[in-house]
């Protein structure tokens, strides 16, 4: 009589899945004029899936949405058609398939016609 023996081998793969993204990190208002203002962040990790990036920028002045933009590449915006001289909240966060990232809130404010006249170009 023959014995057969047979030699299971199991591979130890850890298995993630996919989630929401992890909020954006380090945003800052790196330049601003009297009609536009430009932001950059980091990426947070991604959840395992493509990401895109948002932007939502209010009018503080008014208190309402002045506009939305998203990126699918980088949390870097450039936002132009501000009025002069107007704070804003910036609100950036990342999405994918699985939900969005918590929110990040920037303060900033376009320059008025004298800041700008005055040389505060930042």
């Amino acid at each position: 009589m023959r014995k057969i023996i047979t030699k299971l081998v199991v591979n130890s793969t850890q298995l993630f899945l996919p989630g929401q993204p992890d909020p954006v990190r380090n945003c800052v208002l790196t330049n601003r004029s009297q009609t536009w203002l430009m932001v950059d962040c980091e990426a947070g990790y991604n959840g395992g899936l493509p990401q895109r990036f948002h932007l939502d920028v209010y009018n503080s002045a008014v208190d309402h949405l002045q506009l939305n933009m998203t990126s699918n590449d980088a949390p870097v915006f450039s936002v132009g058609n501000l009025p002069p001289g107007t704070p804003f909240v910036l609100v950036i966060y990342a999405s994918n398939e699985k939900g969005k990232s918590n929110s990040v809130a920037l303060l900033g404010n376009t320059l008025s016609i004298r800041d700008q006249e005055n040389g505060k170009i930042q």
